[in-house]
């Protein structure tokens, strides 16, 4: 939605993002849009919120001053700040960097989103998806997105992705899960 010309939201000069992505969620593309830093700080109702859901250090402004350009750190500071987020069971109602304000689970969130996009498809309508996988990505200075690594491996969210076909969370195991806020 914020797409301009052609840019896929990515990083402007001097600025780094970090992002999360449904991967192959469809046939045409490898990555899906989810959200991003510094964009969905934007979302939260005022900056005591943001400082709670991502910690004080994390602010728009230190995403848009980042005049080195060196992917390496870009790299860091997205692992840093997201290795935090990917362990938040997607049943959680916590608000975070995908569900700033915490009135639903973030997996009912996230399969709303995939509803969306998989509205018109007939296996989705049948039977959902199953084992969704939410790489994050990071961005530096107009460059492409790349994902966020730690010694060579890509970070994902712990818990994959589950949806029935009405847009509903449920555990990829089976297991008991927090269903309402």
């Amino acid at each position: 939605p914020g797409e301009r010309n052609g840019n896929q939201c990515r990083a402007g000069d001097n600025a780094y993002k970090c992002s999360v992505f449904f991967e192959n969620l469809t046939s045409s593309r490898k990555l899906t849009w989810i959200g991003a830093l510094p964009d969905a700080l934007k979302k939260a109702k005022n900056k005591a919120e943001a400082k709670e859901i991502l910690g004080a250090d994390v602010t728009e402004e230190s995403f848009n001053n980042f005049p080195g350009c060196q992917a390496s750190a870009a790299n860091a500071r997205c692992y840093t700040t997201l290795n935090k987020q990917r362990s938040v069971p997607l049943d959680s109602c916590d608000r975070n960097l995908i569900n700033t304000s915490g009135s639903e689970t973030i997996g009912d969130y996230l399969c709303k989103q995939v509803r969306r996009w998989k509205k018109n498809d007939s296996d989705f309508k049948a039977n959902g998806i199953k084992n969704l996988k939410l790489p994050f990505y990071y961005s530096a200075c107009n460059g492409p997105w790349e994902p966020v690594t730690n010694g060579g491996t890509d970070l994902y969210a712990d818990e994959d992705l589950c949806c029935n076909p009405d847009g509903t969370f449920f555990r990829c195991d089976g297991s008991d899960f927090n269903q309402f806020c």
